[in-house]
């Protein structure tokens, strides 16, 4: 059954994840109040209010102490009769709890069918509710700032307003005229349509640029290499700001490479730090495999702090080094600093100077490594496209005003005009306005039930 085949039942699901020492399920629906007063025994509930009381699950089973929260319509997150029960959170008792609901005549919620009612009456917009499933699973504070922004601000649809009222407007336009093609060029601005055109696109493309780094498979790689006896293992402590690898002055103590997170606070992204084996010519076994490994992860890291000995010359293994990893565009780091700076180590190009020792260039060395994985991280400012649904309408989008663009100059009337209203179409769907119900429901199916 659709989603909007359910519309004026009741519907009750858990909606907190299982397991956890407190559990809530919502219920929602024109019966909500009924179910309340059946399964608590009480007559009254104060909207908005938390009440103690006790669960009657059944004759053959002890009842269960709640806190029950109660909304009245439209005033709760679906725009209808409402209610939350917080109950112990074993599976049991959640079990005991939805069977006597269901008993009681509310039915399981389909996934996502309570924010598919929200956005039906008016509580929340497709575009926002796209953007809850990855509001709820965001792992680092950055996603979930614009995860919030998506699901609460709306930034894709203030930015698509105004465009999809001149969409309206020239849409209007051509379809009016179609049945006079000889005036189509006089009544339709098609040098404004052009320029609608481009900020469209570029609006979608912006959007779809930055969702992909949103959804990057895994959070930036910055690997620390270097020949060995350079500080490495140090440095990596010291960004981690706690003994995480093995620090001694004998060369090539790490032989396969560390890996740690490296919180940094602006922007609040979480990095996959790794400390490597030292790279050094004419090495056998182990430490051979171990450079090995090292030269395969620098292949998929995002950053390389290349480190040196910047109190002695460099050596043949360091300018090695140095044009190995040329083409990665590495932050070169001369290390301790405390000791002192050998003159030939200018050769080298660094882009600081530091001590891991001491701490001291450490601030500096965070400033540019932010600087350098800034631009692989989603940009707070802009708007992101939280579902593959949506970003799928983009992507038609993009193609079609392409088409269309390339239609302008001497096409044929009649097909601009179709061309322009499945533009049109395509933009209103992409900012949450469509009649579609196969859309919500391609949508709505990948939430979780309690939502």
């Amino acid at each position: 059954m659709h989603l909007a085949e359910r519309l004026g039942t009741t519907i009750a699901a858990l909606a907190t994840a299982p397991g956890g020492a407190i559990a809530v399920i919502r219920i929602s629906g024109p019966a909500t109040g009924d179910l309340l007063r059946r399964i608590t025994g009480r007559e009254r509930f104060t909207p908005r209010q938390a009440t103690i009381c006790t669960l009657d699950l059944g004759s053959s089973v002890a009842p269960e102490q709640a806190l029950a929260l109660y909304f009245v319509a439209p005033a709760s997150y679906t725009g209808e009769e409402m209610a939350e029960l917080q109950i112990h959170g074993g599976g049991g008792t959640v079990e005991e709890t939805l069977t006597r609901l269901h008993e009681l005549g509310a039915r399981s919620a389909s996934p996502g069918e309570f924010s598919f009612r929200a956005v039906i009456n008016g509580k929340l917009s497709l575009a926002r509710a796209a953007a809850l499933p990855d509001l709820i699973a965001a792992q680092d504070r950055l996603q979930a700032d614009i995860a919030r922004r998506a699901a609460y601000q709306g930034l894709f649809e203030q930015a698509a307003t105004p465009l999809l009222a001149e969409w309206d407007r020239i849409d209007a336009l051509a379809n009016a005229v179609i049945d006079f093609p000889e005036q189509f060029s006089e009544e339709v601005p098609v040098e404004e349509l052009g320029a609608l055109l481009d900020r469209t696109r570029d609006l979608a493309t912006k959007a779809l640029d930055n969702t992909r780094r949103f959804h990057r498979a895994a959070p930036p790689r910055v690997l620390i290499a270097g020949r060995p006896n350079v500080g490495k293992s140090l440095l990596f402590n010291r960004l981690l700001g706690r003994e995480r690898a093995i620090v001694s002055p004998e060369a090539g103590t790490t032989r396969d490479y560390l890996s740690a997170d490296l919180h940094l606070p602006h922007p609040a992204v979480t990095l996959e730090l790794y400390d490597s084996a030292g790279l050094r010519e004419n090495t056998d076994g182990v430490e051979r495999e171990g450079i090995s490994r090292t030269l395969t992860l620098s292949e998929v890291s995002d950053q390389i702090i290349l480190l040196f000995d910047g109190s002695v010359s460099p050596t043949d293994d360091d300018r090695a080094a140095r044009v190995r990893f040329a083409a990665k565009e590495p932050i070169v780091v001369a290390n301790k600093r405390d000791i002192g700076w050998h003159p030939h180590a200018a050769r080298m190009e660094p882009s600081l100077c530091l001590s891991a020792l001491t701490g001291d260039g450490i601030e500096e060395l965070v400033r540019l490594l932010v600087a350098r994985i800034t631009p692989l991280l989603p940009d707070p400012s802009l708007p992101v496209l939280l579902h593959a649904e949506r970003r799928f309408l983009a992507e038609r989008l993009v193609v079609a005003a392409e088409e269309l663009h390339a239609q302008i100059a001497g096409a044929d009337p009649a097909l601009l005009v179709g061309a322009i209203g499945r533009c049109r179409a395509l933009f209103g769907e992409l900012a949450g306005r469509s009649d579609d119900p196969d859309l919500y429901e391609r949508i709505f199916s990948s939430f979780c039930l309690g939502k």
